[in-house]
Order: structure tokens, then C-alpha cells, then sequence
């Protein structure tokens, strides 16, 4: 049994090569679903193989939770990897390709975004992101307030026809995606701390709510606080406060 992320793109595939086996699609709304049928099937002592529509199952794509499960199960898992935007993009930036930190796709709110890039902040390698078209601006503009203005790129397209690097500061970026209609797989590139980060540049009450709002207790929302640079007292205060506790003296 074949899983694929897309039967049409996947059959296409399929076809090219004279393979004729079944296929299911496996995609991020029924991705938990069909796994658990993946590995019923691998329990029946049946060979699956899992297909994603570009990159690499797991990846910032559909796949992760089958291959964590088989593995847990004992399951013989083999990986072959597909074509990554993340690499091309490091070189064409410009910016040091080694080390580097990849997070994928930042949360789509603001405040959930801000803080998962206050936790990067203090990071001195570089960034590499996934965004989506529609949220590269705000992502752009997020990335300058929390990380401070610092070298970046966005490249799009990568080894297709429209294919697009633009280097500049993260603040000219931000404005440039707010002028244009921005489209294609985008790939956003941001340079290492070079000074201290902006701690301030998310306020506590919002930090705090977005733990909260995560399911963080206030001790944990404390030390959470603490690791991106807030003071851990003032932080467990304000998570009491918002979650209707008289704060302690």
C-alpha cells in the first residue's frame, strides 16, 4: 500500500513509472487516521510506503506521526529523501550556511508568532523559515520587531521558473511584501544574533497569555519567561494575575 499526500499528483508519479499498486492519501486532516491504518497494515506483515507531494514526508509535511509510531513499534523504516528548498535557500541567501536552525512554519497569530521568535532570538546562527504568501509580510514585520533589523532573504520558487531571491534587511523585506503580490513556496532566511535580543519587544502581559493559552501552568509560564530574557518573578505574577489568582506577596 502506497500513502501519498495527493492520489492525483502521486498517480501521475505512479503512472510514469508502471507501478500499480494501491494508494490512500494520507494529508494533515486525516493524517492521525490514516496512520493508524498504516500501521494495522504493517502489523498484517504488509510493506507501506508513505509519498509526499514535494520535500520529504515529515518535513514540514504530512508523515511524522507514521514514522514516529512504526518506529516505536519495532517497524523496519526506510527514508530516501526527496528535494529540499531548505538547502538551496541557505546558499542563495548569502548568509553563513553553517550552523543553521530550521523551524519550519511559524505559528499564523501574532502573538503565538512573536513568541516562538523571542525563543529564537538569542540563537547566533542563522534561520531558516517556511511561510505561506498571505502571512509573509506580518511574518517579515514580526521577525524585525522581535529579532531586531537584521540580514535576511526571501527565496521563492527554487529550481522553478519564477524562481526569486531577494537579500536586504528584514525591515525593506517586510515593506517590499506589503507593496507586492507575493506567490510560490517561499523559504525565509534571517542572520544570528549579533547583539543581545529585544526582550522587550513582546510585552510580559502578551507572553504570558500565550503560554497561557498554550496550556502552561504559571510555574512553567515562568520559566518559559525566564529562558526568553523576562524576570521569572514578574512573569509567575502576571500568569497568577490572568489566571484570576490573587498573585502571591
Amino acid at each position: 500500500m502506497i500513502y501519498v499526500e495527493d492520489t492525483r499528483r502521486s498517480g501521475m508519479l505512479l503512472q510514469h513509472f508502471g507501478i500499480k499498486k494501491p494508494m490512500k492519501s494520507l494529508f494533515k486532516g486525516n493524517e492521525k487516521a490514516r496512520s493508524m491504518a498504516a500501521l494495522d497494515e504493517l502489523r498484517q506483515g504488509r510493506t507501506v510506503a508513505l509519498v509526499s507531494d514535494a520535500g520529504t514526508p515529515g518535513i514540514s509535511d504530512p508523515g511524522a506521526f507514521l514514522i514516529e509510531s512504526a518506529i516505536s513499534e519495532g517497524f523496519a523504516v526506510e527514508a530516501l529523501p526527496g528535494a529540499q528548498a531548505i538547502l538551496p535557500a541557505l546558499l542563495l541567501s548569502g548568509l553563513p550556511p553553517t550552523p543553521f536552525t530550521f523551524f519550519g512554519f511559524l505559528p499564523r497569530t501574532t502573538a503565538a508568532r512573536r513568541a516562538a521568535l523571542q525563543k529564537l532570538a538569542g540563537i547566533a546562527w542563522t534561520l531558516v523559515f517556511y511561510e505561506a504568501p498571505h502571512r509573509l509580510a506580518a511574518m517579515l514585520a514580526d521577525a524585525q520587531t522581535v529579532l531586531g533589523e537584521r540580514p535576511a532573504a526571501v527565496v521563492r520558487e527554487i529550481s522553478k521558473l519564477h524562481e526569486e531571491t531577494r537579500r536586504s534587511k528584514l525591515g525593506e523585506l517586510a515593506q517590499w511584501a506589503r507593496e507586492v503580490q507575493v506567490r510560490g513556496e517561499i523559504v525565509v532566511v534571517v542572520g544570528g544574533m549579533s547583539q543581545p535580543p529585544n526582550v522587550t519587544a513582546v510585552p510580559l502581559a502578551e507572553f504570558v497569555a500565550d503560554r497561557l493559552a498554550q496550556g502552561d501552568s504559571p510555574a512553567a509560564t515562568a520559566r518559559q519567561a525566564k529562558a526568553a530574557g523576562y524576570a521569572r518573578q514578574e512573569a509567575y505574577q502576571e500568569a497568577l494575575q490572568q489566571k484570576g489568582k490573587a498573585p502571591e506577596s
